[in-house]
């Protein structure tokens, strides 16, 4: 095994460079479909990157570049802030990448704009963690530690570059289920109090960090929602209409929604904020719960719906499940 960190490195330049280089989903901090800051362990804001608070209160919270400035290359919209008010240690941000035959045995290079605001974290320790998925083996995950990668971070913006030699998997045996991955994890392992800015975050081949690859958000997008869709008001209005349903009784009433991309998994569900289904605008009645029905795929979910009475809805065929707030929400999970 060979670890190679170098600090403040200029990307390289005068080679053609290929396309699809980054392994990381919303390195660039552009997609936002569950909200703009959490409180709690897990997913929560900018999609793909999950807080793990370890025991300690903190958030994470979308933040603005100002139009124009340079510190930071490509003219990036929007960075992620770690805020950690109450300490613990092991804190951090995690980025599962799926697949941990990706990379693996190979040299992989991780690069990321960092800063803080008022109080640098002592240090932070990059883990490359292998998973073989569940029934694999090992059963314990393979994790791999970089220390101190931020060593010189200031108040300003400034690259970090960090090169490691991962683990090859030969006599390793993978899960049935489709969830090995190889994560990226940022952690805190000191118990205190801090904060983090980072920005471009980039894991490619290569002993050598290439230009920050930027994708277009649609693109960006796409990729996001092969874990996680959420649809609903969102801000956009409350008459947004979900998915067609078909009610069979004055309570109940089964739904499709086709997914604009195929998820890693039959996904789960959850739901929050009012829904309706409504009938042709000549009734409506408000949602009780929504479920995910049996016969659902990575491509469409069935949707159980149970609504309060409403008498019309039995001798009717056809409504829809229009979110009736702006806060309403399906968030449509198939995450690592």
């Amino acid at each position: 095994m060979s670890v190679l960190q170098v600090n403040n490195i200029t990307d390289t330049g005068g080679s053609t460079l290929l396309g699809r280089r980054n392994a990381i989903i919303n390195g660039n901090f552009d997609v936002w479909q569950r909200g703009t800051s959490q409180t709690a362990d897990g997913y929560g804001s900018a999609d793909r990157w999950e807080l793990a608070l370890s025991g300690a209160t903190g958030s994470l919270s979308q933040q603005s570049f100002t139009v124009g400035q340079t510190d930071v290359p490509n003219n990036p919209k929007y960075f992620l802030r770690l805020s950690i008010t109450g300490a613990d240690n092991n804190v951090g941000l995690i980025h599962q990448v799926e697949d941990v035959s990706r990379f693996a045995g190979q040299t992989v290079t991780l690069s990321f704009y960092a800063k803080y605001v008022t109080k640098a974290p002592s240090s932070i320790t990059m883990r490359l963690r292998q998973f073989f998925g569940t029934g694999g083996s090992p059963s314990v995950s393979v994790e791999n530690d970089v220390t101190d990668i931020l060593s010189g971070i200031t108040t300003s913006w400034k690259k970090f570059i960090v090169s490691y030699t991962l683990p090859s998997i030969t006599g390793k045996t993978l899960g049935t289920n489709g969830n090995d991955s190889q994560s990226v994890y940022f952690l805190n392992p000191n118990n205190e109090t801090f904060d983090l800015d980072i920005a471009q975050v980039q894991l490619e081949a290569g002993s050598v960090a290439t230009p920050f690859e930027r994708r277009s958000y649609g693109e960006e997008l796409a990729l996001c929602q092969r874990y996680c869709l959420v649809v609903g008001g969102g801000g956009s209005g409350a008459a947004d209409i979900v998915a067609d349903v078909s009610p069979y009784a004055t309570t109940a009433s089964v739904g499709s929604l086709k997914l604009p991309t195929t998820m890693r998994a039959i996904p789960t569900l959850t739901w929050s904020g009012a829904f309706i289904v409504e009938l042709s605008g000549t009734a409506n009645t408000p949602v009780t719960v929504i479920s995910v029905a049996n016969g659902s795929s990575n491509r469409s979910v069935i949707l159980n719906i149970n609504h309060t009475a409403q008498a019309s809805f039995i001798s009717n065929k056809y409504a829809y499940l229009q979110a009736n707030a702006v806060d309403a929400r399906l968030t449509i999970d198939a995450e690592l």
